[in-house]
């Protein structure tokens, strides 16, 4: 068999442990909480009523980002008649389709086995695995930042300036998916003057994909702006002043900066490398520098401004930096990685440093989620949501959500609107049947229970009212309760 025969099976192999991982059991797996609800009751409705969405999801800190993602997921809830495993396979297959292109750019920049095994740890990372099921919109944003590294490379290095047509679209649609990737607006800058003050260059034709770029990053904004216009571009505004001034959601850092930016450099590499002391992860960090920096070429300019800068702007931020904050610079770590292999060539034997790819290719799997119970959300929610139904039949109630890891009780109201069984809101006085659901380990008993008159909810405003978000239970009598999977409803009566 031809080394190319050889090659294109590593290539199938890989794709299919990136399958496995991210498609096996996934019903058990994905997780489904508030924000998959509402995305599902949003693209629900736009649907009903024949009409395409011009925001997006809201941020933490209350603005909303621009209608990408639901263009990107809509059909596939369409096609799958909204049940909701349907669009999280497709999830899935786009952190294939990631997997695939990450090996594509990297054995450009490597050779074809580093580029497998790049692709291999990215293929088998527990937190990208997981992350690839769920249905989010920073679920894609690696997938993203893949091809503007694919299609930058194009343009500068084959001197192709309509790639930056195809960029401006990533770009574009980057932004909308979170706005810390607002730093591909000045990567793309970067990676222009560059381009315009190589040897090679032809300025006519940058001119042209320049404004081809520009073209395609607004065109794909176009409803977002029409949607700010309107509305006296109040999110763009806000979300300025929030970056200008490092706000946050009031939970202020109080560690040095440069310890900040070691830790968040290290859960990026830790994506990369999980479960290894910090020391290690910091030891592989200065290697990979030095990797980077010993060519000195245009890339390992543009990479580090890029790593650094993003590290030392995420720094800055005053509130909780969560993992998926950090997504913009995921795939970096990555292609480190392969200029570490790389540099390594000189010093061991390819056989041996295929054997530690091969070791720490094990190593992640061994820590991936697959062999686990799993949340079961979609199972859970599709059970509890027959029992109200067949429980209420024709009568009017309403639904509250307690004791739960999601911050709202979206992805119940999901499955009424689905299922056609919507609960009223709590302010309608003429419902007698009150249903409560606890999504704990351990859920109150029905003494315990009966004995609360006040209790706290977790519940999406506009369907509550009241004291949100506590659920006065005065006149409420306690009529049974029903375990349900991992969860416990109670039914009220008055």
């Amino acid at each position: 068999m031809s080394k190319v025969h050889y090659t294109k099976v590593f290539i199938l192999v890989l794709l299919v442990f990136a399958g496995f991982f991210r498609l096996w059991r996934i019903n058990d797996l994905t997780e489904f909480l508030g924000d998959q609800g509402r995305t599902g009751m949003i693209i629900y409705e736009a649907w009903k009523v024949r009409q395409l969405p011009l925001v997006g999801p809201p941020v933490l800190t209350g603005q909303f980002l621009g209608p990408a993602f639901y263009y990107i997921i809509g059909l596939p809830f369409v096609f799958g008649g909204f049940h909701p495993i349907i669009p999280s396979i497709f999830m899935a297959m786009l952190g294939i389709l990631a997997v695939l292109l990450l090996y594509r750019f990297a054995s450009i920049l490597y050779g074809s086995w580093i580029g497998i095994a790049v692709a291999g740890l990215y293929a088998v990372s527990p937190s990208i695995v997981r992350a690839d099921r769920t249905l989010w919109e920073p679920t894609i944003v690696p997938l993203f930042v893949i091809f503007f590294l694919y299609l930058a490379y194009r343009a500068y290095e084959k001197q192709f300036p309509f790639s930056l047509l195809p960029l401006g679209i990533v770009v574009g649609i980057l932004v909308q998916l979170h706005y810390p990737n607002v730093i591909f607006v000045g990567l793309s800058l970067i990676l222009i003057l560059a381009m315009a003050l190589n040897k090679r260059c032809r300025i006519w034709p940058l001119a042209l994909g320049a404004v081809g770029g520009v073209i395609g990053f607004f065109g794909v904004l176009t409803p977002f702006f029409v949607y700010e216009m309107s509305h006296a571009w109040a999110d763009v505004r806000e979300i300025a002043f929030t970056m200008l001034t490092s706000g946050g959601n009031g939970a202020a850092t109080v560690a040095p900066m440069w310890e900040q930016m070691i830790d968040y450099s290290s859960r990026l590499f830790g994506t990369m490398i999980p479960g290894v002391s910090r020391n290690m992860l910091i030891a592989i960090q200065l290697f990979a520098v030095v990797a980077l920096f010993w060519k000195r070429s245009f890339w390992s300019f543009f990479w580090g401004v890029w790593y650094v800068g993003g590290i030392a702007a995420i720094s800055l931020y005053k509130g909780t930096v969560f993992d998926h904050y950090l997504h913009f610079m995921l795939p970096l770590p990555f292609v480190f990685m392969g200029g570490v292999l790389q540099a390594l060539e000189s010093a061991i034997p390819k056989k041996g440093l295929i054997i530690i790819s091969i070791v720490l290719f094990v190593w992640s799997i061994h820590q991936t989620d697959v062999f686990t119970a799993g949340p079961r959300d979609i199972s859970r929610i599709g059970h509890v949501v027959d029992v109200i139904r067949d429980e209420s039949g024709a009568t009017p109630y309403s639904f509250a959500l307690f004791a739960s890891r999601s911050f709202s009780d979206l992805h119940y109201r999901y499955f009424f609107l689905w299922r056609h069984n919507e609960p009223v809101i709590m302010s309608d006085p003429n419902y007698r049947r009150l249903f409560l659901v606890c999504e704990s380990e351990i859920c109150p008993g029905e003494s315990d229970m009966k004995e609360k008159t006040r209790l706290d909810i977790v519940c999406f405003k506009r369907f509550c009212g009241g004291e949100h978000p506590v659920l006065d239970l005065t006149g409420w009598q306690l009529d049974k309760t029903s375990d349900v999977e991992n969860a416990r409803i109670y039914v009220y009566n008055r």
